[in-house]
């Protein structure tokens, strides 16, 4: 793995979308890797763990903003193995509870929530991806019609604290009983208290959580 690592991470550097692609679909196919070791041990870190260079200051917006759509496009790719796994590891199981996955409004980091979505389904779940940019108004009058038993949220900017919160008020009034509320993200994985600050139920930011909620198939 380290090796196709450090590979997949040149041809991200150098902005090679269609050799990031091939080389992912291609160890997926051959079965040299899970979707989980991509997300993980690919994927996750060449989001989370890039710096821009001193040299590049002046465009790392630009070089951050390809490198995310570059991982999408992967993420996206990457689907139909998420549906097949899904289906091996719940083998036999019927369909889990259903969990909406979205982002606050204003939240524009929303491909760890898309991946996150993956984790739910993997963990047997029927997961819904809402993310970002949609209307709370819209996601609140869908929740009578969605009914799901879990609502997952994700924020990466801690400016978005505030609108997670507001956020999480703004749906429990119309949350079908029994619901719970789930945070996660950059911006909460590193305080634990948080969500009862917020008013959420549980903070989660790791597959291995994920799998130990009950009501995956």
């Amino acid at each position: 793995m380290a090796d196709f690592r450090g590979e997949f991470l040149a041809s991200l550097d150098s902005e090679d979308r269609a050799a990031c692609v091939e080389m992912a679909l291609h160890r997926l196919e051959m079965g040299h890797t899970d979707v989980l070791g991509l997300y993980r041990e690919v994927l996750d870190p060449a989001l989370n763990e890039w710096q821009c260079k001193e040299a590049e200051a002046d465009i790392c917006v630009w070089k951050e903003h390809v490198r995310t759509s570059i991982v999408r496009t992967v993420v996206e790719a990457a689907y139909p193995y998420v549906v097949k796994e899904a289906a091996r590891r719940n083998l036999a199981k019927g369909k889990g509870a259903r969990v909406a996955v979205l982002c606050p409004p204003d939240e524009l980091h929303e491909l760890g929530a898309r991946m996150v979505a993956d984790f739910f389904t993997l963990a047997g779940f029927e997961a819904t991806f809402v993310g970002a940019s949609t209307p709370i108004d819209d996601f609140v009058a869908a929740l009578g019609h969605i009914r799901p038993k879990f609502v997952a949220i994700s924020v990466t900017n801690p400016y978005n604290l505030i609108a997670l919160r507001k956020t999480i008020e703004r749906i429990h009034g119309r949350l079908p009983e029994g619901t719970r509320v789930i945070v996660g993200g950059r911006a909460v994985m590193h305080d634990p208290d948080l969500a009862k600050r917020i008013g959420a139920d549980m903070v989660m930011n790791t597959f291995e959580e994920i799998s130990k909620l009950q009501g995956g198939a």
